[in-house]
């Protein structure tokens, strides 16, 4: 299944849970949406300043808008809580400036960082085990224990990791698939072409009549389903930034959609060193679509370089920088920590529309 994003709104007095089968993202404070850019680890340029609003100081001396009662910014809320199936998790929030916020689960701290001058603050505490959690953040101002409402997620079990091939170059993974112990699921990708000009063509076997779930650098981009020959493949015309990228197929059970199979292989997409002239094509009738080739006539993708944040990145191709939580959700497998991005690493940008 495609990686997706879950955004639940809490009241005050409310509960959200996130039931984890790809990334789950529960998204609660609605002053997170404001376009205060997250910073990232390899740059320190300049972000638009954030409109000021003039402060009231409260009783802890904290500045507070004056809109609101100074026990709605000492007390710790959520913003952010993004899960993913292996258990690893970002959290991040609001609370009072300049204390330690801790975050517990099931009334265990599991993990501990201090806010900063705003109020901000992300905590990341180590992987999640499978089973409920209840999340909760707590903090001391003034002498004053606050906590904030508590976060429902659910981690589910892994399935059973399957062996690896040696071969790197074309990583097959096959694995006894339940429903028919004799002959076990098996998928291998042949062969991964790339061009210049940010496509590719990859071409592989698995089982004879069944899906193919097919994804770029962990990006879904679409299902295979394979004919009595079990041949797939996947071509995307144009649109990478050239760099590193890797192709995982897997085999997917029919009846639960469990991955049966995997297989993976690296594949660089290079640089254009120069524009050429198309040759002339000879005309031909359209090809018939067959539902064993997938084909994907773009693939937007950003390469970072220092000085680039998630907020930029969507500002750019979004035309709003509080959209970074696509990007984010759609390379879990590359960011851990949305304040951390890193020079030379690739990311998927999912199409779509500006908001409004």
């Amino acid at each position: 299944m495609a990686s997706q994003i879950a955004l639940i709104g809490v009241g005050a007095a409310g509960a959200a849970v996130v039931a984890v089968g790809a990334v789950g993202i529960y998204w609660a404070h609605p002053a997170f949406l404001s376009p205060t850019p997250i910073a990232s680890a390899v740059t320190e340029a300049a972000k638009p300043a954030a409109p000021q609003r003039a402060p009231a100081p409260d009783r802890t001396g904290v500045a507070a808008p004056a809109s609101n009662p100074a026990s709605a910014e000492v007390k710790p809320s959520f913003d952010v809580v993004s899960v993913e199936p292996t258990g690893e998790t970002v959290v991040a929030g609001r609370a009072a400036p300049h204390v330690k916020v801790a975050l517990l689960d099931g009334g265990r701290t599991i993990a501990e960082t201090m806010s900063d001058a705003q109020g901000q603050f992300v905590v990341i505490p180590a992987p999640l085990p499978p089973g409920d959690h209840s999340l909760i953040l707590s903090s001391t101002a003034d002498g004053t224990d606050e906590t904030s409402n508590a976060v429902a997620v659910a981690v589910a079990a892994p399935p059973p990791r399957p062996a690896t091939a040696a071969s790197p170059a074309l990583a097959a993974t096959p694995a006894a698939s339940p429903a028919d112990a004799a002959a076990p699921a098996q998928i291998v990708i042949q062969s991964v072409e790339a061009s210049a000009g940010g496509g590719m063509v990859a071409k592989g076997e698995a089982g004879p009549n069944t899906t193919v779930r097919l994804y770029v650098s962990g990006a879904f981009v679409g299902d295979a389903r394979t004919r009595d020959d079990g041949r797939w493949s996947l071509t995307i015309e144009r649109g990478m930034t050239p760099g590193g990228y890797s192709v995982r197929a897997d085999q997917i059970e029919p009846g639960d959609a469990k991955v049966a199979a995997r297989a993976e292989a690296p594949f660089t997409i290079p640089a254009l060193t120069a524009p050429e002239k198309p040759a002339a094509a000879a005309q031909s009738p359209p090809a018939i679509p067959s539902p064993s080739d997938v084909v994907v006539d773009a693939l937007q993708t950003h390469h970072v370089e220092r000085g680039h944040t998630l907020w930029g990145i969507s500002q750019k191709f979004y035309g709003d920088g509080s959209r970074y939580a696509v990007i984010f959700s759609a390379n879990s497998d590359q960011i851990r920590n949305p304040n951390l991005i890193y020079p030379g690493q690739t990311f998927f940008v999912p199409k779509g529309a500006p908001k409004p």
